[in-house]
């Protein structure tokens, strides 16, 4: 295996898109709070977007947006979690480890080449459910975080089927907990 893997060194890490989520999510709740005070105060805003807009208005179009950062920040939350474990997979099919994990990566990654594509779900998580049983309940926390990922990475146009609620912390949690079972929490 004397090919060379390319890694992207411009991948989003899950400390960055964290505290991207966070400067967003603060920045919101301040304009809303000013906008608010704004209008209780001189009875009107500067902002165009929000003239002619009651208090209960501007507070519904903040909540609003507050929501479709949360599930920005889901979608990136997923997409770095996803980013790691192809990496780490990557990275031990290069070095050529002599763990049960990475022995079947190697396998995993012979066949890729000719399917031409790496799953995360059927080939990575399986592969740590089957080798980690320890690690199998944080690993379906996150295939329905993927299903999650899934809807909003494809439009939001059909009503999902999650069982569950997802925000940016809880997903947080999924992963942190997932990488800690599979031994990958130095990349939170």
């Amino acid at each position: 295996m004397n090919e060379t893997i390319s890694i992207n060194r411009d991948q989003v890490t899950l400390e960055d898109a964290w505290g991207h989520y966070q400067t967003i999510r603060d920045s919101i709740v301040r304009t809303a709070g000013d906008t608010k005070r704004s209008i209780s105060r001189d009875g009107g805003v500067s902002d165009p977007r929000f003239r002619g807009m009651t208090a209960d208005e501007v507070e519904a179009v903040f909540y609003q947006t507050l929501e479709e950062t949360d599930r920005q920040a889901s979608l990136f939350l997923v997409a770095s979690a996803e980013a790691v474990l192809s990496v780490d997979f990557l990275r031990r099919v290069k070095t050529r480890k002599k763990d049960p994990v990475s022995r079947e990566f190697r396998e995993i990654y012979k066949n890729t080449k000719t399917r031409r594509r790496l799953r995360l779900d059927e080939d990575i998580l399986a592969t740590w459910a089957k080798r980690v049983p320890g690690a199998k309940p944080s690993i379906a926390e996150l295939r329905g975080a993927l299903n999650y990922r899934h809807w909003l990475a494809h439009g939001r146009y059909w009503v999902p089927k999650l069982g569950r609620q997802y925000d940016p912390a809880g997903l947080l949690k999924v992963i942190a907990d997932l990488f800690e079972a599979i031994g990958l929490s130095n990349q939170i």
